[in-house]
């Protein structure tokens, strides 16, 4: 979140669509400034919009397995959302199941060009 106040501008927010009833909350964590990630930190959109909505919670941006769960079991998510690594895990699922590891993605081919980043990353192969 970017704001002079980004806890009460988007918690405003929130609450306004709970009010209206809808289906879910979609967020993204500000781990993530433009195209780089920002170094470790907390999810804090989640946890402090979380007060303030009280409908399905998505949280996104920067999650990996650990994290994931963490913020799940605290509650302060319904669900995360895997964006890149999905897209150079086509097996994402059954990675994160199995405790294997994750292919590196490569922005340089995000959102244009042509099908390289796209269909040519591999599934796990344990040989």
């Amino acid at each position: 979140m970017s704001d002079s106040n980004p806890k009460e501008t988007f918690g405003y927010v929130a609450e306004q669509l709970d009010r209206l009833g809808i289906a879910y909350l979609h967020v993204v964590e500000p781990r993530i400034k433009g195209t780089e990630l920002i170094a470790e930190s907390e999810p804090v959109a989640a946890r402090d919009l979380r007060e303030r909505f009280r409908g399905t919670l998505i949280a996104a941006g920067g999650f990996d397995k650990n994290s994931a769960a963490a913020v799940l079991a605290s509650g302060d998510a319904d669900a995360v959302a895997f964006g890149r690594h999905f897209i150079s895990n086509p097996d994402l699922p059954a990675r994160l199941r199995g405790d294997l590891t994750l292919t590196d993605y490569d922005r340089s081919t995000f959102y244009g060009g042509d099908a390289r980043g796209y269909t040519d990353y591999p599934f796990f192969d344990a040989s």
